[in-house]
Order: C-alpha cells, then sequence, then structure tokens
C-alpha cells in the first residue's frame, strides 16, 4: 500500500509538475512568467516556452538568443524531456530548434 506522505502521488500530472520542476532547476535564468509545458507529436516530444507574460525577455539580440537556447536545450537533454524546444510569444511561434542538433 502507497504511503499518503510520499510528495508524489505518480500520477501523469505529478510527474509532468516534477520534470518542469527539474527543468527550471537547470535553467534559472528562465523568467518564472515564462510558461513551459510538453506535448506529444507523434513518436517526438515537444518542450514550448511561452514568452508572452514576460516579452521584455524577447528583447535579446541574436547572440543572446542562441546562448540561452543552448544552454536551454542542454537542460533539455540532460533530462530526456523532449525532442525539440519551441519558442512562442503567444500564438506566435519565435523559434525552434531539434535537440539533434546539439548532439
Amino acid at each position: 500500500m502507497v504511503s499518503q506522505n510520499l510528495p508524489l502521488n505518480y500520477t501523469s500530472l505529478d510527474l509532468e509538475i516534477e520534470v518542469i520542476k527539474r527543468f527550471r532547476a537547470l535553467a534559472p535564468f528562465l523568467p518564472l512568467q515564462c510558461r513551459v509545458w510538453r506535448e506529444l507529436n507523434g513518436r517526438d516530444t515537444i518542450l514550448y516556452l511561452d514568452w508572452a507574460d514576460c516579452p521584455q525577455e524577447l528583447g535579446m539580440n541574436e547572440q543572446e538568443w542562441q546562448e540561452i537556447a543552448l544552454l536551454l536545450a542542454y537542460s533539455c537533454d540532460y533530462l530526456g524531456l523532449a525532442n525539440s524546444l519551441v519558442f512562442r510569444n503567444g500564438e506566435q511561434i519565435v523559434g525552434w530548434m531539434s535537440l539533434e542538433e546539439i548532439a
């Protein structure tokens, strides 16, 4: 019998919350207002990062974006979260990165 005192109930939602929490711990520079979630797309998993609630962070130059994207990709790859990262600003996709590019 499973103890009621365990921190997780081991449901899919609990595991998703935990894995996103671990991802954020590896990327402490990621604004808390940035929404992060995963979705399945066929056999692939995509990690979405939505910057709609912190658009000021989108004002970085291309070099800064490449560095941020690479750090996020390494964190995602380390945890085995997804095959791709998609950067969004609300409904608009502002960037995409396959984790195969960093291998």
